[in-house]
């Protein structure tokens, strides 16, 4: 269940979607800011951190919206500078992962197990490399799933 601070966040967070024009909230995220307090609020009973980053958002939403329509891009390089900062703080402390990540990391790692197998065992680089893009794009959608099934994609 939502807390009220939480709600309060997500309604500003709206009400700045809909007072900026459309490429300045794609600039923002505002998509993956709104996961970002959901996990904030989550964790933050028990990680002092993350109730300091939830308290931050509070006030840097209130900046954004006195700013209103007239955002500019060293607020939203800041903006993405601040969701960066936490989502690290979230990977690395509490385990999570963003969307597609360990397809990005197995793909590149079946391309290259598949290439030198394919030239050591069938000496046929054309053979050996779509089998190891095909095996590193299974296991790695394997994992996201599972992560995703789990709750540990942010």
């Amino acid at each position: 269940m939502e807390s009220q601070r939480v709600k309060n966040v997500v309604n500003s967070i709206e009400e700045i979607s809909n007072n900026v024009d459309e490429q300045v909230a794609t600039e923002l995220e505002l998509e993956k800011f709104n996961r970002i307090i959901n996990r904030l609020d989550s964790f933050s009973n028990e990680c002092e951190e993350c109730e300091q980053y939830f308290t931050d958002l509070e006030s840097h939403i209130k900046d954004l919206l006195e700013k209103n329509s007239t955002i500019t891009e060293d607020d939203i390089k800041h903006h993405n500078q601040k969701i960066n900062n936490i989502s690290t703080h979230l990977m690395k402390k509490h385990n999570l992962v963003t969307s597609g990540f360990y397809f990005s990391v197995y793909m590149p790692i079946g391309t290259s197990l598949g290439v030198v197998f394919g030239l050591l065992i069938f000496d046929n680089i054309g053979i050996g490399l779509p089998l190891g893009v095909g095996l590193g794009v299974a296991i790695g959608a394997a994992l996201d799933a599972n992560a995703k099934k789990k709750g540990l994609v942010l």
